[in-house]
């Protein structure tokens, strides 16, 4: 029993190294410049010992995706899309503006975008029980409605980043928050309730 403890240490261990030495490669270049001889020669470990807990790198790109989307999705999974739409909209935001630098390069950087638009499919996945809240639309319609929702917050949060974030965090999920919930004509009556400091 105490061998089998150890065994299972020793190998949450070696995931854990290899994860970690995946996230900070991914920070410093390209998912296809990223091979499973640079990767095991930055993480001490032997090829061998790799394939004992991944297949492939593509692996390590699926369980990051995953912890990503799923992020968001266990946030928003008891949340009703109708009543709970403000708060949806929201979570998405502060899911992707709260994250760490590899989380924003995926979401952000061209040359990641396959990976991003993964990401987005299974949060758009998730996010079809949502648009059933709001009543009964047409297959075709729900994927207008969905595209909508996350590619407007998708947008402006990639802008945000691109801006360097010059607007504090608060202020930009609020004034988000505000478009995709109510459009952009509810920007005046927004702008109304707030002070905010001269350009």
């Amino acid at each position: 029993m105490m061998i089998q403890k150890q065994e299972d240490m020793r190998a949450r261990k070696t995931r854990a190294a290899i994860g970690k030495t995946f996230r900070e490669m991914l920070i410093e270049m390209d998912y296809d410049q990223i091979t499973i001889k640079n990767l095991t020669e930055r993480a001490d470990i032997n090829r061998r010992t790799f394939y004992l807990h991944y297949a492939s790198i593509d692996e390590l790109l699926n369980e990051l995706i995953d912890e990503i989307a799923d992020g968001y999705v266990q946030k928003t999974n008891a949340m009703n899309g109708y009543s709970d739409q403000r708060e949806i909209a929201r979570t998405f935001l502060l899911c992707f503006a709260q994250q760490d630098a590899l989380h924003e390069k995926i979401i952000c950087n061209a040359n990641f975008k396959y990976i991003s638009d993964r990401i987005n499919r299974k949060i758009s996945d998730s996010n079809q029980r949502h648009v059933d809240d709001l009543g009964r639309v047409s297959p075709y319609m729900k994927n207008i409605i969905i595209a909508y929702l996350n590619m407007s917050c998708l947008g402006m949060y990639r802008k945000w980043v691109a801006d360097k974030k010059r607007i504090p965090l608060d202020e930009f999920i609020d004034v988000a928050t505000e478009l995709v919930c109510n459009g952009v004509l509810s920007i005046p009556a927004y702008l109304d309730k707030r002070t905010l400091p001269p350009i």
